[in-house]
Order: structure tokens, then C-alpha cells, then sequence
């Protein structure tokens, strides 16, 4: 029997062995970090990798299944040519501060193509707290855990006098101490919004005598030769290894220095053992995801959910680190300076406002307060809100939505942060017309002056006008909460300039001109021109602060009704609009088969759960679960597009509660359909919220009925302070829509106008 085959035998045997012993699984066993990775640049089902991380983990852990690209891990290659350092948020917006190991068996192979070893996801297990793979090339085990900002390893070598770990650095800076036994380097490769000595510094540590160590460039190494600076180095350490025998090699990462990496690694890992790492950081995952409970789901279904769950809690990712006298510290990519207090990065606000931090202040409302400290702090260093950070400003996607974020802790009375500075950072962004690109909103002044962007002097003008609208929203409610009544007053009246997009020839949100008329050759199914990766099918919904101002708009309760509907029941046509071909964002809205709706998209990620403001909220239960059971699942194809940072799971995990915050900033959350019969969130101040849904089914989709704490809620939304007080929402549940519920208008959701 060959080695490899040895191997697998023990691999089953050890797995059946542990099968044979039953214990209740835990949230965390649930997750399969390898979910949404069938993706490529043509269509997404996730566009994401197998992130071995802590949550909200400074640097993540993953496989490299080709070249340095943005699909870092794609499930549907064979080959792996490296265990990566990754800091990526998104392949549209790249990696930064990246390196990579590999250990092989024999001749150095410096090259990725070269140095790649043929693997089996049968030989693989992904934990978001720990990676295993059997590289088949060299029969090598390797296995990984993190901590927040280190990773500790664990290869078993079969028996050799040639055993070789790889360092691939990339860009950067690479050295070796004269025993071998310690790898620094600096990896400086990025892809923008960094400062000119950026750097993500890291420090190698060895267990275990080396026999040769030395350096390489792209086509030549050096052995002995201790450092080496350029676009592609590395170091390389080589010993001898016993049969079964376990190297350790533990890395530390940092932003600010060598001795911050060092640190780091002391603090984190120290003279732990890698299980005791790694039994760490399974309960810091499952601590966080035992927040939610769910009763009535199926095996598959608990995957599905529990893995959205750790994909909400991985961004935005940690930035900041503790010195050696225990403060807090961070490297600003805003200044290339070091400072006091929070930093988080990674995040495209575009996306993630409209659910994941809505999804923190409801059960995480301490970490919803530390993140926007350190936004504020973004501010404070940069001068501006980023719009998207990565690790500093990025010039991508539209509106300045931080606002959106202060404005919905507020209105839910988390406020420990700096209310002032956070004001005037909010009045800069919808006052101040120097901003564009990276920062400050592109066409302010022409929001300002002509009420709305005109599309043929702004790139996707309708779009823009429409978020300034909501954000100036958001700052109107900020300026309220600091006293500043008046320019509340202004910014509020600003908000309203939604109104003069909207065509009722046409009835739909449409680009206009500088001289004030239609542009022409209105057709709702093109794409961009003056929309942002959507059409004017998906943004004439976005009034998330007015949907009563948008229903009169319209002509009433019917005519947005029958909208809605047609939205749903139009073919899903399109034209590419200034993309000029079919992106895969159009591709992904025909494959969801449910019309125009592109749920693989956030702009319309609130739309289902409109109906309630006109009374009919059955329409939209029928919807929302339509979406929940067919657009996501716990395989590798487990989403319907972009996960963009945990929006597109944390509109499920709302989505299965029941409710989605339709608008932040307000507090409230809209309801639609419970999946299964109980969930119960466990609350800060260990208070409870259950929420049931008697007689649940797959057929049984609409509530006939609602019960608050023993009482009739006729109400089709939530109010934020009641869920957080504690308490039980009873939902009655039936396959037939009970109109009655939720019609009444004084039953429907709130909005800026009043009926």
C-alpha cells in the first residue's frame, strides 16, 4: 500500500471513529466556510473563499487554487500552491498585505505553477477555526488555525532529509535570522487606499532545528543569503523529518512593525499548543453564533443558516492592536501614522449598511459602537468618511453611507462615541462639493443647486441623487440628536429631492438633464447609464426613508401594488447600458427567475418587504420565502451573487427571523415571513426574544395572525426597542394569504410623510 493510500485509510478511520460518538452538535459545527467558493469572474455564487479566521480577524487564513487573482479559492479547481495571508474584502477590490506558505518534498519549486500539489475536498475539512488538506504531491498533511492576527500551523512531513516551507512574500521585504529558525518580512502589495510606507510586517517562527534556509527571487535562489527586497522574493527553510512527524510554525502579522508581529504572536498564541489555539477560537465562533437558536430546521438548513452567520461576523475586519503595555493601537491608512483607539477596514458601505449593521446593533450593539469609533477615527485621520475602505479610501461604489450607520445606532440608543466629531464628519460629506471619487459625494453640487445630478454631467446620476437623498436623511437625523435643529430642517428638505428623478409618464425613476428635461430613450431593463449596476427596475425603489412619499408618487396604495408586481412578473430582460456587456450581475438577476428582481444585488434588497407600507404584506411573505429557499443553500453554489461583505447573509439571517430593516436610521424592522417555528435571539443583558411561528411549513407561509407578549400585534412591523427589552412575538401561520392583517393603515409601517 503506498504512503498516500496509508494516509487516507487513517483519515477514514480516525473520521468514522469520531462519527461513532455522538454529541449535540454546536452553532460552529454547522459552518462550512467553503460555501458560495463556485465562482468565477462570469457569475457569481458568492465570489468568496474559505476565510479561516477569528471573527472580524485582522489577517484570515486560506488555500490559493491559482494565480494571485482576486478568486483566491475557486471549489472547482484540483490544484493548490499555497496556504495564503489574506486581507481581501472583495475580488473586485483585491487583496493587500498577502503572503503565502507552502511546504513541499525535495527540489525547491519557487514558482506557484511549479511548486502546486493536486488535492481532494474529500481530504479537506474547512471550520472557520481550522483548515486541513492533504496535499497528495508530497503526501503532506497541513493544518492551520488562527487567532485575530496570527496563524499557527501544523505540517506532518512524511519521512524525508529534503522536507521544505516555502515563504512566498510576493511584494516585499524578506529575512532570516543565521539559525534559520525565524522569517521577517514586509508585504507590501495592494491594490490603492494605502499610505507610501504601508506595509503588513510578519514574523516566521520554527520549532524544529533547519538543516539550509536561504532567499529567492523570481528566478533565482540564494541559499544563506539572509534578506532580499523587490516584486517577488521569498525565503525558504529546509530540515529533516521522521515519519508522522508535526512541524509547528507559528506567524504573527501586524500593520505597524516587527516587534507589533512579535507581540502579537506572544500575546495570542505564546506557548499555547495548536489545539488549545484552536479550541480557543471554535469558542470564540461559537460564542457569538449561539446568539441565535433555532428549533424545527433541517441539518441542511442549520448549514445554510450558521454559515451565512460566520459570514456576517467576518467584516469589517480589525485593524487596530494592543502594544505591550496593553493599549490599543493602530496604523492609520489614512495618514501612515500610529494612533490610539479602534480602526476597522474592509467594507463596502454601499452594501453593508442596509443590513449587517443593522444586524450588530440588534444583537452586537457594543461592537456597532466600536466600529464607528473607528470610522470616526477614519475621519479624524483622512478627513473624510471613506465610502469604501480597503484598508484605506477606495474610490468605488456611490453615496456616503457611514451616515447611515450613525444615524441607525442613534435612533437605537447606542451612542458611546464621539457625537460631535461624528456630526461633522456627516455635515463634510453632504456640504462639502471638493469631494468626489475615493471620498465626499461626486455631483453635489448640482444635488444641491438643481435638486438632483444631472446624468448627462454625472456618472450614474439617478442612482446618486437618490442615495444623497437617503443620506442626507440620515445626517438630518444625526444633526437632530447634537442639536442642530436647523440644519436638521435643511437636510430634511434635501431628502425629498427623490421627487424630481421620478418620471409618472413613464412611473419610474429616470435620468434627467442638466436643463432639466427627460434623458431620452427611456427603457426600464438598461443597465448603468444613470444607474449603478442595476436598472431603472431596481432603483425606483430606493426612497428607503419615504416609502410613503414614493406610494403617493405613484398614485396610491394600487398603483404601487400593481408596480410591485409587475416588477416580479416582467420577463428578465436587459439591455447592457454603458457596461456594454453583459456583467454578471445581469446574468445572476436571470438565473434567480423571479423577473426583474436581481437579488444577487443590494439595491433591491429591501424591495420584498414593501408591500407592507401599502397593506398588502402577503405578497411579499410569498416573495420572501421564494427567495430564502431557492437563492440560498449549503453548498459550494450557495448564493445568488456577490456576498459583498456580509450583506447578502445578513439579509438571510434577517430574513429567516422574520423582519428586515427596511430603512436605518429608523428603528423599526419590517415583517415578512418566520421560517421555521422558533428562533430565539439571546440579547445583551441576557434578555431573550423568541419568535414563533405556529403551525410552520414550506406551504404554511403567510401569518394569519400575530401575538406580542399574550397580546394581538396588528402591526406589520417591529419596533427595535421592544425586541431588545425582551419578551415573544407569537406568529399563527397558514397556506393562504389572511388579508386582513396588516391592511389597515394605521398598522403600516411608518415613513417620512404622513397619511
Amino acid at each position: 500500500m503506498s504512503k498516500i493510500s496509508c494516509l487516507i485509510c487513517f483519515l477514514l478511520v480516525a473520521f468514522i471513529t469520531c462519527q461513532s460518538v455522538k454529541t449535540p452538535k454546536l452553532p460552529v459545527d454547522f459552518v462550512n466556510p467553503l460555501i458560495g467558493t463556485d465562482s468565477e469572474y462570469k457569475f457569481s455564487h458568492g465570489n468568496i473563499y474559505p476565510a479561516i479566521a477569528s471573527p472580524f480577524g485582522m489577517t484570515a487564513w486560506t488555500p490559493q487554487t491559482g494565480e494571485r487573482s482576486g478568486w483566491i479559492y475557486q471549489y472547482g479547481k484540483d490544484k493548490i500552491n499555497g496556504i495564503k495571508a489574506t486581507h481581501q474584502p472583495s475580488p473586485w477590490i483585491g487583496d493587500y498585505g498577502d503572503f503565502a506558505v507552502m511546504p513541499m518534498i525535495g527540489e525547491l519549486k519557487m514558482q506557484r505553477n511549479e511548486r502546486e500539489s493536486a488535492f481532494q475536498h474529500q481530504h479537506e475539512i474547512a471550520r472557520p477555526y481550522y483548515y486541513q488538506i492533504l496535499l497528495e504531491k508530497d503526501s503532506i498533511i497541513v493544518e492551520i488555525t488562527p487567532t485575530e492576527r496570527c496563524g499557527y500551523f501544523r505540517i506532518t512531513y512524511p519521512q524525508s532529509s529534503s522536507a521544505i516551507l516555502l515563504l512566498d512574500a510576493f511584494q516585499g521585504e524578506v529575512a532570516l535570522t543565521p539559525d534559520g529558525k525565524k522569517i521577517t518580512g514586509i508585504a507590501r502589495s495592494n491594490h490603492g487606499g494605502v499610505p507610501e510606507n504601508f506595509g503588513c510586517y510578519f514574523v516566521l517562527l520554527c520549532d524544529k532545528p533547519v538543516s539550509e534556509s536561504g532567499t529567492f527571487t523570481a528566478d533565482s535562489q540564494q541559499t544563506g543569503q539572509l534578506n532580499v527586497s523587490g516584486e517577488q522574493v521569498g525565503a525558504f527553510l529546509k530540515f529533516n523529518t521522521t515519519p508522522d512527524e508535526p512541524v509547528h510554525f507559528r506567524i504573527g502579522t501586524s500593520f505597524i512593525s516587527h516587534e507589533q508581529a512579535e507581540q502579537n504572536l506572544a500575546t495570542e498564541i505564546g506557548n499555547r499548543s495548536f489545539d488549545e489555539v484552536q479550541a480557543n477560537t471554535k469558542i470564540a465562533w461559537n460564542t457569538l453564533l449561539s446568539r441565535i437558536s433555532i428549533k424545527g430546521a433541517s441539518e441542511s438548513q442549520l448549514t445554510t443558516f450558521y454559515s451565512n452567520f460566520y459570514r456576517a461576523l467576518l467584516f469589517p475586519r480589525i485593524f487596530h492592536e494592543f502594544d505591550r503595555f496593553g493599549k490599543m493601537v493602530h496604523y492609520s491608512p489614512y495618514n501612515g501614522q500610529i494612533h490610539a483607539g479602534e480602526m476597522f477596514t474592509d467594507n463596502g458601505f454601499w452594501d453593508t449598511f442596509r443590513a449587517v449593521y443593522p444586524f450588530f446593533t440588534l444583537l452586537f450593539p457594543d461592537l456597532d459602537a466600536a466600529m464607528i469609533r473607528g470610522w470616526i477615527n477614519a475621519a479624524k485621520e483622512g478627513g473624510w468618511f471613506p465610502k469604501w475602505a480597503s484598508p484605506g479610501y477606495r474610490d468605488c461604489m456611490i453615496g456616503t453611507h457611514v451616515e447611515s450607520l450613525i444615524a441607525d445606532a442613534l435612533s437605537k440608543g447606542i451612542n458611546d462615541f464621539d457625537r460631535e466629531a461624528a456630526y461633522q464628519a456627516c455635515y463634510r460629506d453632504a456640504t462639502d462639493t471638493t469631494g468626489g471619487g475615493a471620498t465626499g459625494r461626486t455631483g453635489l453640487a448640482d444635488f444641491i443647486r438643481k435638486g438632483y445630478a444631472p446624468c448627462d454631467k454625472v456618472h450614474e446620476a439617478t442612482a446618486r441623487t437618490l442615495e444623497f437623498a437617503y443620506d442626507d436623511w440620515c445626517v438630518a437625523q444625526v444633526a437632530n440628536d447634537v442639536g442642530k435643529s436647523e440644519d436638521a430642517k435643511v437636510f430634511l428638505n434635501r431628502s425629498l429631492n427623490y421627487r424630481n428623478v421620478y418620471d409618472p409618464q413613464v412611473g419610474f425613476m429616470r435620468g434627467r438633464l442638466a436643463d432639466g428635461s427627460w434623458r431620452p430613450d427611456f427603457d426600464p431593463t438598461e443597465w448603468g447609464g444613470p444607474f449603478t449596476e442595476g436598472s431603472a427596475w431596481h432603483y425606483t425603489w430606493s426612497v428607503l426613508h419615504d416609502v410613503e412619499g414614493l406610494i403617493q408618487l405613484m398614485g396610491g396604495d394600487e398603483k404601487f401594488i400593481a408596480k410591485l408586481d409587475a416588477l416580479f412578473e416582467t420577463a428578465p430582460t436587459f439591455k447592457y447600458g454603458h457596461y456594454r456587456q453583459e456583467i454578471h450581475e445581469m446574468t445572476e438577476m436571470v438565473a434567480c427567475q423571479m423577473g426583474q428582481y436581481a437579488h444577487g444585488n443590494q439595491p433591491v434588497h429591501h424591495v420584498l418587504y414593501l408591500y407592507n407600507y401599502a397593506g398588502q404584506p402577503w405578497k411579499g411573505a410569498k416573495q420572501i420565502r421564494k427567495a430564502v429557499d431557492t437563492l440560498y443553500g449549503p453548498g459550494p453554489d450557495g448564493y445568488c451573487g456577490d456576498e459583498d461583505n456580509g450583506q447578502m447573509s445578513a439579509w438571510y439571517i434577517f430574513s429567516i427571523l422574520g423582519f428586515y430593516p427596511v430603512c436605518p436610521g429608523q428603528p423599526s424592522y419590517i415583517i415578512g415571513s418566520p421560517r421555521y417555528p422558533e428562533v430565539v435571539l439571546h440579547l445583551p443583558d441576557e434578555k431573550k426574544f423568541v419568535i414563533k411561528a405556529i403551525n410552520n411549513s414550506d406551504e404554511n407561509i403567510f401569518i394569519q395572525k400575530a401575538m406580542f407578549n399574550g397580546k394581538p400585534h396588528q402591526l406589520s412591523w417591529l419596533k427595535h426597542k421592544d425586541i431588545i427589552a425582551g419578551g415573544e412575538i407569537e406568529f399563527t401561520m397558514g397556506p393562504q394569504p389572511e388579508q386582513s392583517w396588516g391592511a389597515n393603515i394605521d398598522h403600516r409601517p411608518q415613513s417620512m410623510t404622513k397619511r
